[in-house]
């Protein structure tokens, strides 16, 4: 079983790359998904049909879920063992306590292969600022960097932000161009490359690992397109704290959607059709009382 890691930080696009790389691969997944708060909502996004998705919601998999971690792959492995199993950390984790979990397993037939992580361009300084220890880990542990959200942003601010990243690590190769447009031929060479055994820069220690705070809820009552624009923008605006990332499915005049909001963005789309709706946000200094009224 190979492991491809498909890591990044909140919002960072990881479940849409997943479900293009459905698209352009046609071969079976699993994909382990490691939502960081109680409710999961990435598993209903992720619909294509050759993917088996595992959710494991309220924790990290670096540090304080790494046994259940280690177990879900074992289980894995053991119940259906596929030759692709896909992992989505959360984008609060370090990636080398990551990789590290997932070599004390000991398994010969176990192969990491070289880790991939995104990473929001109109989010990079914010995060870089904000969040250093683990862009830091992250960079000096992934094997390539895909940038992420390219549309709105000048082609020299875009180089700029690669040649940042490669101070940080010169070995690393960046994709600057948006990867929905490239043959299926790229994706099949992401399953090619594997960790080679390098040696893992491990920067984790639970005082630099990420603690934010999380608020989930479920049956949310937002009836009109208004009131679900007016939470958006009281979310992005900070009526409900620093918020750096939400995402949820809602049901309004009997159509469902889901949004995704990163820092300072949002979108909206509709889906066919889910089963319940809920949402989560993650970020600093939380109104959870305020919260719990949507």
């Amino acid at each position: 079983m190979k492991i491809l890691l498909v890591s990044g930080f909140l919002g960072a696009g990881k479940t849409t790359f997943i479900k293009e790389m459905a698209k352009n691969i046609n071969l079976e997944f699993v994909v382990l998904e490691n939502e960081y708060a109680d409710i999961g909502v990435d598993k209903d996004f992720l619909d294509e049909k050759n993917l088996d998705v595992w959710e494991m919601s309220e924790g990290c998999i670096c540090c304080s879920m790494k046994g259940d971690f280690k177990s879900s792959i074992k289980r894995i492995y053991s119940e259906i063992n596929p030759e692709y199993l896909l992992i989505e950390p959360t984008g609060l984790g370090m990636l080398s306590s990551i990789i590290e979990n997932i070599k004390e397993l000991n398994n010969e037939d176990i192969e990491i292969l070289r880790p991939i992580s995104l990473i929001d361009v109109t989010s990079f300084d914010e995060y870089l600022e904000s969040f250093n220890n683990f862009f830091l880990d992250n960079l000096k542990n992934t094997g390539k960097v895909i940038l992420t959200k390219l549309e709105s942003i000048n082609p020299l601010e875009i180089e700029n932000i690669k040649n940042r990243i490669l101070e940080l690590n010169a070995d690393l190769e960046i994709e600057t161009n948006d990867y929905r447009n490239f043959p299926k031929k790229w994706f099949a060479e992401l399953l090619n490359r594997n960790l080679d055994n390098k040696v893992i820069d491990k920067n984790f220690s639970m005082g630099t690992h990420i603690n934010l705070r999380t608020f989930s809820k479920e049956n949310i009552n937002l009836k009109t397109m208004d009131e679900l624009g007016l939470l958006l923008n009281r979310l992005v605006n900070g009526d409900f704290g620093k918020v750096y990332r939400a995402k949820g499915i809602i049901k309004i005049d009997g159509y469902w959607g889901k949004f995704n909001l990163v820092y300072k963005n949002f979108e909206m789309e509709a889906i066919e059709n889910a089963k319940i709706t809920k949402i989560v946000v993650i970020g600093n200094n939380l109104d959870i009382e305020n919260l719990k009224n949507i």
